[in-house]
């Protein structure tokens, strides 16, 4: 699962407009080592990253500092990556250190300034914290196209997607990348991200209503399941993913 969880996330980033030719690599097998628990080869390439001034190899940095992984980690130094990446235009970094802030006592004028930033560079999370709308830029806009034929037998889909659901160590973590009353709208969203391995939707009742509800990969701790998280192309991270333990998505499949 972890390997086919790496090829569809080197795709992903292959395609995010974030990363560009020139640091692809080094921000890519820093992914590599991360997920293979190589923590201190994944700040090498992400140091190298940094340097050709790669505002995601500076995020991810953060993120070893924040999560502990690599010798001499503290918050400070992860604030200071997410700083360098947020003036590098980095979205997700602005919205990042707001959350740190808050979480350590700072000014809200100022936390609430860094994720009204990231919100208006269209970073979903933040968006969702604010309250801002989330349906004016949605996968309705390839609503006039057909979806392929593969995907036109959803009742067979939802089994095979209940299968998979099923099958994941209920101890593992998720990415639930939204939950929809459409389920034509899942199904787009699915076609137009090429999930078909590595992912599944469920349905739930919540207040009467039935949501379609699309989950993303397997994780064997919240650590990963997070960095995966923060690591999504804008597309798939565009209706504010967050991440849910196996456990309680199987329980509401019961």
């Amino acid at each position: 699962m972890l390997h086919k969880m790496l090829r569809q996330l080197l795709t992903l980033i292959a395609l995010s407009a974030f990363v560009g030719d020139a640091h692809a690599n080094d921000y890519q097998d820093g992914l590599i080592a991360y997920l293979d628990g190589n923590y201190s080869l994944a700040q090498k390439h992400w140091l190298s990253g940094a340097q050709k001034k790669d505002a995601k190899s500076m995020f991810n940095l953060g993120l070893l500092h924040e999560q502990a992984k690599v010798n001499g980690a503290s918050i400070d130094k992860a604030m200071n990556w997410f700083s360098l990446a947020h003036d590098n235009g980095y979205p997700a970094a602005a919205y990042h250190m707001a959350q740190r802030m808050l979480d350590r006592g700072g000014s809200d004028d100022e936390a609430i300034s860094l994720i009204n930033s990231a919100a208006q560079q269209g970073y979903a999370p933040a968006q969702r914290y604010l309250g801002v709308p989330m349906g004016a830029k949605t996968v309705d806009t390839r609503a006039n196209q057909q979806v392929p034929e593969k995907q036109q037998d959803s009742s067979q889909t939802e089994v095979d997607d209940l299968a998979w659901i099923s099958r994941q160590p209920s101890d593992n973590w998720t990415i639930q990348l939204l939950a929809f009353t459409d389920q034509s709208k899942v199904d787009r969203f699915v076609t137009e991200h090429g999930l078909t391995t590595g992912a599944g939707y469920y349905t739930e009742k919540v207040n009467g209503e039935v949501f379609y509800k699309l989950v993303y990969g397997s994780f064997d701790s919240k650590d990963k399941a997070d960095f995966a998280r923060q690591n999504l192309s804008p597309g798939m991270a565009e209706h504010g993913p967050w991440l849910r333990q196996w456990a309680s998505v199987q329980k509401a499949l019961k």
